[in-house]
This record gives structure tokens, sequence and C-alpha cells, in this order.
């Protein structure tokens, strides 16, 4: 189980996604201030997805 939690967080933490031109951003510390591509400043954290049941 433990393979399953480092991949999550590899693939989580960290990662941003641009609202504007969707562009992925990961960043070391905390949320970037913007976006590499547009500049935008409109950027949320990435989703899981989830499971259907």
């Amino acid at each position: 189980m433990a393979d399953i939690k480092e991949a999550l967080e590899r693939n989580f933490k960290n990662v941003y996604v641009c609202q504007t031109c969707n562009a992925r951003l990961r960043c070391g510390t905390g949320k970037p201030p913007r976006c590499r591509k547009c500049y935008g400043k409109r950027i949320r954290q990435k989703k899981k997805r989830r499971k259907s049941v």
C-alpha cells in the first residue's frame, strides 16, 4: 500500500492547474503566483479523480 500512497503524493502534491490555459504547474513550495505560459493568476490545485462505485 505504500507504493500507492507515494504515487498519489507524487502526482497530486504541489501540482497546480491554470484555469485560463489548463497548463499544469509543479511548484516545490506553496502555490505559484502566476502561470508560466499565459501569466494568469487564476490557479487551482490539481483534483484527484474519484473512483466510480
